[in-house]
Parts: structure tokens; sequence; C-alpha cells
């Protein structure tokens, strides 16, 4: 008792601030946990339901070695009822020759192009509406051709989520396993961790292009993207809020539901991250608060300390106490990238949560400028 009045004594008038690094600590720690519980909810077991035709939609450009590479993975799924149809969007390189051999040798293949002449300043939401159009199933799964699905099983593990309450199913995405793609899967891991947290506070702001489906009687209901169609961004967070008014939002975790992505250029990577800043800057305040709150609060959190490591003579104990949320950040980290089956991630998740704050400023910063192709 006595050492903990020497203790209170010691702080000469910064108890408010003491007072406050409690209230943020203890935050931090119900919320951390919280999270990890919404990504680590447990396999339910798995409802039979009619296994409904699926017409699977990819849109490319000038993307004939990625066709060669993973358009089979798309059309060898192991499902009874399904298409998958192709938009070429004006490629002017041998899409439509690669295109056709797979015709040749898949007839659930379906091809339709848009024409390299078209004065369409941006034909993304165009060619994904003529695929929409040209599908013959109701329910829509969406990918990207630098995609690959992760199993054979891709297409039923998504069609399984949807029931007659289900607008919209969003899945998984991430890069390859491979030297190097530390820190990309790891932010690829993080965006899908907080696109669960927002989903489960009803936040529909957040789509995955890469993995992703919805009723074609929804889309058509609700217009599609007739509001925007010469516009990059949204052409999946848009579906997501319109057709939340429709039903039930759902996020698979399953691994068979997993996209890999394949293209992990320096240039992809860029685009994959401006284009994520681009769409959040799109978000309602009350979203973008959600999303960033853990941030901000946990940054408090570190200057409060590091304030008091400073001033007050107790500094060790404070010391102990950045080595204890360092230190539960990764197990929280780490039981939630087990869940999803993302192993091989654990210095990049040190490195994140010691250097972190250096890493998130430098990108929105970087978005300020590179945002800007997407609108």
């Amino acid at each position: 008792m006595d050492e903990l009045m020497l203790f209170w004594e010691s702080l000469e008038g910064n108890q408010v601030l003491f007072v406050l690094l409690a209230v943020f600590f203890l935050w931090h720690v119900v919320r951390m946990a919280y999270r990890c519980s919404l990504l680590r909810a447990g396999k339910r077991q798995p409802v039979k339901r009619k296994e409904e035709g699926v017409s699977v939609i990819i849109t490319c450009s000038n993307r004939a070695e990625l066709l060669r590479q993973n358009l089979e993975a798309f059309l060898r799924q192991n499902y009874p009822r399904f298409e998958v149809i192709v938009v070429d969007e004006c490629s002017e390189d041998e899409t439509q020759e690669v295109l056709l051999k797979f015709q040749k040798k898949y007839p659930h293949l379906k091809v339709s192009r848009i024409p390299s002449a078209t004065k369409f300043r941006c034909t993304k939401k165009i060619a994904i509406n003529i695929g929409i159009l040209a599908a013959k199933y109701d329910m829509l799964l969406f990918s990207e051709i630098y995609c690959r699905p992760s199993g054979m099983g891709w297409i039923r593990a998504m069609q399984a989520a949807f029931d007659s309450r289900t607008a919209v199913v969003l899945g998984f995405a991430n890069y390859e396993e491979k030297k190097g793609a530390g820190t990309k899967r790891y932010f690829r891991f993080l965006r899908f961790w907080r696109m669960v947290d927002l989903v489960h506070a009803g936040m529909y702001v957040m789509g995955n292009g890469c993995n992703m489906g919805y009723r074609k009687s929804y889309y058509l209901e609700e217009r599609g993207f007739s509001g925007n169609t010469q516009a990059y961004i949204g052409f999946d967070t848009e579906m997501v809020k319109k057709l939340s008014k429709r039903g039930k939002v759902k996020v698979v975790k399953e691994h068979e539901a997993h996209m890999v992505i394949m293209d992990d250029s320096k240039k992809a990577w860029g685009d994959d991250l401006s284009y994520f800043y681009a769409t959040m800057s799109k978000w309602p305040a009350r979203a973008v608060w959600w999303a960033s709150m853990d941030f901000v609060v946990e940054m408090l959190l570190y200057l409060l300390i590091f304030y008091f490591i400073a001033q007050n003579p107790y500094r060790l104990y404070f010391s102990w106490l950045v080595v204890f949320v360092c230190v539960y950040n990764l197990i929280i980290i780490n039981l939630g990238q087990k869940r999803l089956h993302q192993m091989k991630l654990f210095l990049p998740s040190l490195r994140s949560t010691t250097c972190g704050f250096i890493q998130k400023w430098y990108h929105n910063l970087c978005s300020i400028f590179t945002s800007r192709k997407w609108k």
C-alpha cells in the first residue's frame, strides 16, 4: 500500500494523464481481444442447401499471359453447374487468341469484348455490367485474372455462404506465399480483418474485387452502376453498399474460399495500396473513425507511456508496459493469422507492431497523390 502511495505521489500532477493511460490500455486490450474473436469465430457445421448454378465473372485488359496462367483454375472448379464469363476490356495483345483456345477445351467459358476503339474513359464497370447481363445464373462470383482460387472448392465454399437472406458474400484474398511477399501479405491480412470488423458493426463500405459475390436479380433491381459508370473506383465497394439494403452481407473465412493473388509486382502492389486508400476517402465519417480508432488509441497509449518513461522515476515499470503491449499485439495478430492459414507472417507483424505507426502515416501521405488515378 505504501508503495502505491509513493507511486501516486511520484506522478506530481500527472494523475489525470495516468488515468487516461490506464483507460486507453484497458480499452486496447479488450478491443484487440474482441476483434480477434470476430476473426476466429468457429466454423459452423455446413447447412445442406440446393447447389445453385453459379456464374463467375472476370474482366481483363491486355492480360494474355495471366489468362494462360490462371484461367484454367477457374474453369476446372469442382462444382456441378457453373460458367465462367471473361469480358475483354479493349485488349490489343493476344487475349482473344488465348480465350479462343480455352473455349475449344471448355464449353462453359463465355467471352465478351469491348472493342479497342471505344471512347469510354474507363471500361471496368461497363465490362462488369456486360458480364452480369450475359450471366445465365442468378448467383454471381467475381474475381480478377491476376488471381487464382486456392483450390478446386472455391465456388462451392462461396456458394455455401448464400441463403435466402444473403445479398453479398465477401471472401479473403492474399498474395502468394513466397520470399519477399511478407509485407504485402500482412497488409492484405489487416485489410480483411478490418473488413470483418466493419461488417460486424453494420458498416458496409469495403468490397473485394478479387473475391466476392452477389445476386444478379438484386444488381438489376438496384440498377447496378447506373449512377457512375465512368470511374474505376467503387466497382466492388459500391455494390456492397447498395446491395446491403437487400439482405445480409457475409464474410467467408474458410480456407476453401480463399483466393491467391499471383501478381505481386511493384506496380501491382502500388495499385493495391493506392486503390484501397482512394476507396477509404469515400467512406462516411463514422466508418473512417471506426476503422481508425484502434490506431488512434494505440498511438495515444504509446505517447503517454513514453511520456511517463521520460518523466517518472518508476520508468522501468512503464518500460515493461511497452513490452507487454507489443507482445500482446503479436499474440493476438498471430492468432488471427492462424485462423486464416496465413503462416510465416511473424516478422512482418513484428515490424508493424514496433514501427507500424511510421508505415501507416507514410501510406496515408502517399495516398494523397496516388489515389487520384482512380477518380
